[in-house]
C-alpha cells in the first residue's frame, strides 16, 4: 500500500464522504468488520433488515401495503428468511404497472430516478434512495478491495461511456474527481486498433495497480496484447463486469496481463451483488445489502449444484422497496464455504446475458453493450432487439408503449450511428412484440457475422 492509498482511505475517503453528507466510508469500514462474521450471524442480521423494511413498506407503500393483505402477510410476525417464500415475484412489468404505487411515500419528493441498460431487451426505470446509494457503494469497494482494487488504488477501467451531453463544468468536475480516485477511463465503444494502441500506450504510462471493465472488450484487448507485443506494465489484478467470465476468457486476460482474472456480478438496480474473493470459489454475495434467492420454474428454492432464477430483495431501499425482484439471470446454488473464511454465502455461479458484438465498416468490434445503455433514456420502447445483417446493415426492431416521434427516431439513428458508424445503415422495424428464444431467453444484439479479429 503506497503512501497516497493510505492517505485516501484513512482521510481523504472519509472527509470527502463527510463533507458530502454521506455515510459510505463508515458503512464501507463497517462491511470489511462484518464480512469475517458467521453465516448464521450474517443471516440473523438480514432478517432483522428485512423484518423492518417489510413493515416500513406496509405502512407507507400502496403496492405493498394492498399486496401483504391479499396475501395475508404479517411483516412485524416474520420468523425466517423461509418467510420471504410467502409472497410472490416482482417483475419487470409490475414495476412498470405499478411505479407510483411501489414508492414509499415520504421520499416521493426526494427519490432518486435511474434507467437500466435493458440488457434483457428491456428497459426499466426506477427509484432509489441516498442511503441505499450509500451501501451499494460501500459493498463494491468492499468486493473489489479483495482484489487489489480498493479505495485509493490506481485504476483503470475499459467500460463504456455515457452517452448523454455534459456540459464543460461537469467534465471538469469528473476529470478532478477521477484524479482524485487515481481512475483512468477508455471508452470501449470505440476500441479499434489505434484506440488499443493509444490505451496500451497510457496504460504502461499510468501503471494501473488493477484494470476493471466489460468482459468482452478486455478479452479482446488482451487479445491485442497478446498479437502486438509484450506490455510494459503488469497489473496486479483484472476484475471483469456485465457479463459471464467464461474460462477461455480468463485464461486469455491472465497470459496477456500476466496476473489473475476475476469474475463480479452486478447491475444497475443494486450494483454489486456477488463478487470472486481471492480463492475464486465462488462469488460471494452482499449480504448486508441483498437477500438473494435462487428459484426453480415451479417456485422452490434450488438445491445445492442446480442452477436457478435470480431473485433478489433490496435490504435498504426504502424509498422504492425491491422485494423477489426477478432479474433475469440463473444462478448456481453453493452450500459451501469458501477457504478464504469469509461468512458470507456464496453463489457458484452466474449465467447472465450474452451481448453479441456488433462489426463496424472500419474493422471495430463495438460491445452489444453500448445499446442497452442507449436505450435505456427512451421511455417510449417496451423492449428492443439489435441484429446484425451484414457489414452494413443493422436491424433494430422496436417494441414501443407510447408513440415514438419521426424525430425522436432520427436522433436515435444519429447516436447509433455515432458507434457503428456513418456508413452503417440503420432499419427501425416497429413490432407488436419480439419472441423468445428456443431456451426461453430474449437475445438483444445478435450478429450473424464472424468476429473480426484487432491482430495487425
Amino acid at each position: 500500500m503506497d503512501i497516497y492509498q493510505k492517505l485516501y482511505q484513512r482521510v481523504l475517503f472519509p472527509a470527502f464522504e463527510a463533507g458530502k453528507g454521506r455515510n459510505t466510508a463508515a458503512l464501507y469500514e463497517a462491511a470489511c468488520q462484518s464480512q469475517w462474521r458467521s453465516l448464521d450471524e450474517l443471516r440473523s442480521n438480514q432478517l432483522d433488515s428485512l423484518r423492518k423494511l417489510l413493515v416500513y413498506a406496509q405502512k407507507h407503500s400502496t403496492y405493498y401495503r394492498q399486496l401483504f393483505s391479499a396475501w395475508d402477510f404479517k411483516p412485524d410476525r416474520l420468523q425466517s428468511l423461509g418467510d420471504l417464500e410467502k409472497l410472490p415475484i416482482l417483475t419487470k412489468d409490475l414495476i412498470r404497472k405499478n411505479f407510483n404505487d411501489l414508492v414509499c411515500a415520504p421520499y416521493r419528493a426526494s427519490l432518486w430516478k435511474k434507467s437500466t441498460g435493458g440488457s434483457t431487451g428491456q428497459p426499466l426505470h426506477f427509484g432509489y434512495t441516498k442511503e441505499s446509494y450509500e451501501w451499494r457503494v460501500a459493498m463494491s469497494k468492499r468486493g473489489y478491495s479483495w482484489l487489489g482494487a480498493g479505495p485509493g488504488t490506481k485504476q483503470a477501467h475499459i467500460w463504456g461511456v455515457s452517452l448523454e451531453s455534459r456540459s464543460t463544468i461537469k467534465k471538469l468536475k469528473e476529470y478532478f474527481h477521477q484524479r482524485f480516485d487515481r481512475h483512468i477511463y477508455f471508452n470501449c465503444f470505440d476500441f479499434d486498433f489505434e484506440q488499443m494502441l493509444c490505451c496500451m500506450k497510457s496504460l504502461e504510462k499510468f501503471q494501473p495497480d488493477a484494470i476493471i471493465g466489460y468482459t468482452n472488450p478486455l478479452y479482446e484487448f488482451a487479445r491485442f496484447i497478446s498479437s502486438n507485443g509484450e506490455t510494459l506494465f503488469q497489473p496486479k489484478s483484472i476484475l471483469s463486469a456485465a457479463e459471464k467470465l467464461y474460462p477461455f476468457q480468463r485464461e486469455s486476460i491472465e497470459n496477456a496481463f500476466g496476473c489473475k482474472a476475476y469474475n463480479t456480478y452486478g447491475c444497475r438496480e443494486f450494483m454489486l451483488i456477488a463478487c470472486e474473493c481471492e480463492k475464486r470459489e465462488g462469488l460471494h454475495i452482499s449480504m448486508e445489502n441483498l437477500i438473494v434467492e435462487i428459484l426453480q420454474d415451479d417456485g422452490r428454492h434450488a438445491k445445492p449444484g442446480e442452477m436457478g432464477r435470480i431473485v433478489i430483495t433490496d435490504l435498504h431501499n426504502y424509498g422504492m422497496p425491491f422485494v423477489r425482484y426477478e432479474i433475469g439471470d440463473l444462478g448456481l446454488v453453493s452450500d459451501l464455504p469458501c477457504s478464504c473464511g469469509r461468512g458470507l454465502e456464496l453463489l457458484g455461479d452466474v449465467v447472465g446475458r450474452s451481448l453479441d458484438a456488433i462489426q463496424t465498416v472500419n474493422g471495430r468490434n463495438l460491445p452489444g453493450e453500448f445499446f442497452p445503455r442507449l436505450f435505456r433514456e427512451l421511455p417510449e420502447v417496451y423492449r428492443f432487439q439489435v441484429t446484425q445483417e451484414s457489414l452494413k446493415l443493422l436491424v433494430i426492431k422496436l417494441v414501443l408503449c407510447e408513440p415514438f416521434s419521426n424525430k425522436k427516431m432520427e436522433e436515435l439513428k444519429h447516436h447509433i450511428k455515432c458507434g457503428v458508424g456513418q456508413n452503417m445503415e440503420i432499419r427501425f422495424d416497429i413490432v407488436p412484440d419480439i419472441p423468445l428464444t428456443a431456451s426461453g431467453k430474449y437475445r438483444v444484439t445478435i450478429s450473424n457475422l464472424q468476429p473480426v479479429s484487432h491482430e495487425n
